[in-house]
């Protein structure tokens, strides 16, 4: 029975699936699209920078402000780093707190540079796989931290569209009703999963054979009020280096703004259409060799630094481990003979 029910032809199911072929081919073609036009921008907008001015801005900020950058950068990748310990607590694991948050921003800093695949998965697979985690509480543990960041996301940027005080160029031909509505739209997302977390019976879902289980409702608030934090972190910080030239609530939209054009464009870090987006947004505020200084340092401040430290710190794991299993592979067994 269960041989032949496995083998029975589904014309329904070939065509659902050359329908989703056809669908990711045209999704591929799309991001292909954006990201060309995407270079097109910062090849235009590199052109036309006079890069001394730049360099000349970036040296204005006071030693006291990169300071304090620095020190939202620190707090930034903590609250980042917490949502793994709320992680651990979601997929019943009892790791070492200090361990967890290293890996949480190891993976972090490699993420914003090499890409999700290699900095949010690979990293945190080889390094919580060494801890004796099995694979499937991994993506759970992953999955469950990847969904935290991005409900804070939709509440924090539901709110700050939703109040119209992002700015738009008005090159970019979108109406400030756009804006407005995506806002609301955000804030819907986000509490719907509160809801869902809060209200639904059903507990468990089993998708491709992995089991998804919904947090308790406590939990869900828990997860949206620190990725809130984190992501109000990041704003704080582009608003400091721009010396506070714009409103933080302008910085923080626009911040929020590169974070999703990452997402579409698919390049790590959103290398140059960052920064294209924060002097288009913000050259109303400040002089544009000003914005772009400031978004400049932050991404050596929050993406750069941060990837070689921790890059360092992954490797020593890793030669450390290493050194661990070669040990006790020359370690005489009970039987050995002397």
């Amino acid at each position: 029975m269960t041989t032949s029910a496995k083998s029975t032809f589904h014309p329904s199911h070939s065509h659902g699936h050359r329908s989703h072929r056809r669908w990711s081919r045209w999704g591929q073609v799309f991001v292909w699209l954006v990201a060309i036009f995407a270079v097109a921008v910062v090849a235009n907008l590199a052109r036309q920078v006079d890069w001394r001015a730049v360099a000349r801005a970036t040296r204005e900020i006071p030693s006291g402000t990169l300071l304090l950058a620095l020190g939202f950068v620190v707090v930034g990748y903590l609250l980042y780093g917490s949502f793994d310990l709320l992680a651990r607590r979601y997929v019943g694991q009892r790791l070492p707190a200090s361990r967890v948050l290293g890996i949480a921003v190891i993976s972090y800093a490699l993420n914003l540079n090499l890409g999700v695949l290699i900095g949010g998965l690979a990293v945190r697979l080889r390094l919580y796989g060494a801890l004796g985690l099995r694979r499937s509480a991994i993506l759970r543990l992953t999955g469950f931290s990847v969904t935290t960041n991005w409900m804070g996301y939709c509440w924090i940027a539901g709110v700050v569209l939703a109040s119209g005080v992002t700015p738009v160029p008005p090159e970019w031909h979108i109406g400030n009703l756009a804006v407005r509505a995506t806002g609301v739209a955000m804030l819907l997302a986000g509490a719907g999963y509160v809801l869902l977390c809060v209200r639904s019976r059903r507990r468990h879902w089993t998708v491709r054979g992995h089991r998804i289980s919904l947090p308790t409702g406590r939990m869900a608030v828990a997860q949206c009020a620190v990725s809130v934090l984190s992501w109000a972190t990041m704003g704080a910080i582009i608003y400091v280096l721009l010396l506070e030239r714009a409103p933080y609530l302008a910085a923080l939209g626009v911040l929020l703004c590169t974070a999703l054009a990452t997402v579409i464009v698919r390049v790590p870090g959103g290398l140059g259409t960052n920064e294209a987006i924060f002097v288009a947004a913000l050259s109303g505020f400040a002089p544009s060799a000003q914005v772009l200084g400031a978004a400049l340092v932050y991404r050596a401040m929050y993406a750069l630094l941060p990837m070689v430290l921790c890059g360092l710190a992954y490797l020593w794991l890793e030669a450390r481990r290493g050194l661990g299993s070669d040990q006790r592979s020359r370690a005489p067994s009970r039987g050995d003979v002397r």
